[in-house]
């Protein structure tokens, strides 16, 4: 493949024409940093790059990446889809990579951790190891085992809910035998379905021990994650187990209805008012409840249960990681349902304009962790084949060599997978970063950064002094075999 940025200025003076162009078959790698101020013009060459890429693909598979955080790289015939916590879709974080050897539960579950860990306020100790546990358990209630891959493969195009619960109703896996206390707690019966259910915005407490109903296997969502992590706390706080959870809700709904009923009397001047039925139910519900408890109080002396909530280590830690879930699922743009993409076409455009600054970067890094998986999965390649796109780029790195950005850089390439960074300045990236990658252009930077860029990217300030955004530019090309790569001063065809 082949990117033309313009002609030599210097062969220019001597009267040759010397294109200054990106080879993917002799540059070390297919990694580029596009440095520009406000109006330097980084969106159009980012819109050139992508169409000489796939012009000189000769035909071959080429998938593009586009992370937009303004909304305005408009690309003719890119696949466009807008992420905000309106949508129904979005992206799921928790989706496991199948692979034997890069993939697996534990892999994700660590990933999973360390991506808030960097974007977000970061976890202790104590509260890692709750969410850690919490995701372990999840990821077993979705019939995934730890030392197992062949319970890593998820068949895609059957794996969804009966519904999603956008349409008001959530249905629910009840056993035959749990059907009346499912009932008890507000569950439905469809006929035409064959399932129970229960209105979405009811779906928490006691009702949860019953999963969300499955066509097929599915990965496990933040929103199944938040529901286990509230059942657990309600445990951990009652100091009691599942089946005591939920008796206690159905005695508490069952006096709630007996309140209602004597109110409703009361209001009409019935002060001798009785229900027998009511009574009976509430007596019922309240002794069921008393027997469970006493059960599992029995059971705690030979320490059966005990240890399960003792690994999620105390009530507080277990508030806080629940509070933490509530953050993320808040978000609304992490969910099972994927992104409607074409697959047909080579570009896919992520429009993250409507998500704040920290929303941004959680969706971009863990999207960037599920592309790099993939490619490591995919083998090695002789040519580029995927292309990632960042915007702004410097809202996703930092000096953190585990940073997902900083391994694209070193480890990619062969893959076949290459990334374009565009930023205002260099100074946002490490030199590490900086010297993986083997194209770098820049457009025109703000004077205020040109100290910076001097030792960042060892350019002087006379040629920085010469760029003319739109006009002019200074393009930098590692090739395989060459220990030298000076700047070329490049005029804008």
């Amino acid at each position: 493949m082949h990117i033309n940025y313009g002609i030599d200025a210097g062969a220019r003076k001597r009267g040759e024409h010397a294109p200054v162009a990106w080879n993917s078959k002799v540059a070390v790698n297919g990694h580029c940093l596009m440095v520009g101020m406000s109006g330097a013009g980084k969106t159009y060459n980012l819109r050139k790059m992508i169409r000489q890429m796939q012009d000189s693909s000769e035909g071959k598979p080429l998938r593009f990446h586009v992370f937009d955080v303004h909304g305005d790289i408009e690309i003719e015939g890119a696949s466009s889809v807008m992420f905000s916590e309106q949508t129904t879709y979005g992206m799921n974080p928790l989706r496991v990579n199948p692979d034997p050897h890069f993939g697996g539960i534990r892999k994700r579950v660590q990933g999973f951790i360390t991506t808030i860990n960097r974007v977000m306020r970061a976890l202790g100790p104590k509260q890692e190891a709750a969410l850690r546990n919490i995701l372990y358990d999840i990821y077993t209630r979705h019939g995934f085992k730890q030392d197992d891959p062949s319970t890593w493969h998820i068949d895609e195009s059957m794996a969804r809910l009966v519904s999603d619960g956008s349409d008001g109703r959530l249905y629910i896996d009840v056993p035959m035998a749990e059907k009346d206390d499912a009932k008890a707690l507000g569950a439905r019966w469809d006929s035409l379905q064959r399932c129970w259910f229960i209105q979405t915005e009811d779906y928490q407490g006691g009702i949860t021990r019953w999963a969300p109903k499955t066509l097929a296997r599915t990965h496990p969502s933040i929103s199944d994650a938040l529901r286990m992590a509230r059942h657990i706390l309600q445990m951990s706080f009652l100091g009691t187990g599942q089946a005591a959870i939920t008796n206690l809700e159905i005695a508490n709904k069952a006096a709630a209805a007996y309140q209602r009923k004597l109110l409703e009397a009361l209001r009409r001047g019935d002060k001798a008012f009785a229900d027998e039925k009511l009574e009976a139910d509430l007596d019922k519900a309240k002794q069921k409840a008393i027997d469970t408890f006493t059960e599992y109080a029995n059971s705690i002396v030979t320490g059966r249960e005990l240890g399960d909530l003792m690994k999620y280590d105390s009530t507080d830690v277990l508030k806080s990681v629940v509070d933490r879930l509530e953050n993320l699922n808040a978000i609304g743009i992490f969910k099972a349902v994927p992104p409607p993409f074409d697959p047909a076409s080579q570009v896919w455009r992520y429009n993250i304009k409507a998500l704040s600054m920290e929303e941004r970067k959680l969706f971009v890094l863990f999207r960037l962790e599920e592309i790099f998986a993939d490619a490591v999965q995919r083998g090695e390649q002789d040519d580029v084949v995927e292309v990632v796109i960042l915007d702004e780029a410097h809202i996703y790195a930092d000096d953190d060599p585990d940073n997902i950005i900083n391994n694209i850089a070193k480890e990619a390439r062969k893959f076949g997978l290459a990334m374009i960074c565009a930023s205002q300045s260099p100074t946002h990236f490490t030199e590490d970063f900086i010297s993986s990658v083997a194209t770098k252009v820049i457009l025109g930077i703000d004077e205020m950064y040109w100290r910076g860029s001097v030792t960042k990217m060892r350019v002087t300030e006379e040629a920085l002094a010469w760029i003319k955004p739109q006009k002019t530019m200074l393009v930098q090309l590692k090739t395989r075999g060459e220990t030298r790569n000076d700047w070329r001063w490049t005029l804008i065809g």
